[in-house]
């Protein structure tokens, strides 16, 4: 593993920009059927797993698959 190297002795390593954060993906709003960058896995009454924007999963009370726990097949 290698050092990185200093353009001057006053530069330090927590001087360089942080890189930049991941590009928010697009994925279709299944709900009200457009675009959207807000727009997360859900799982819907029936089971489904769909898109859902924020403002679609807000008024149709939505859970995001990621915020569910796993749970082991019995």
């Amino acid at each position: 593993m290698t050092t990185p190297q200093l353009d001057s002795a006053s530069e330090t390593p927590a001087d360089k920009a942080p890189p930049s954060p991941p590009v928010a993906g697009i994925a279709w709003c299944a709900w009200h059927e457009s675009y959207s960058n807000t727009a997360r896995l859900v799982r819907d009454s029936s089971g489904a797993r769909l898109f859902a924007c924020s403002s679609c999963r807000e008024v149709y009370d939505l859970p995001l698959v990621a915020d569910q726990s796993c749970t082991p097949a019995s």
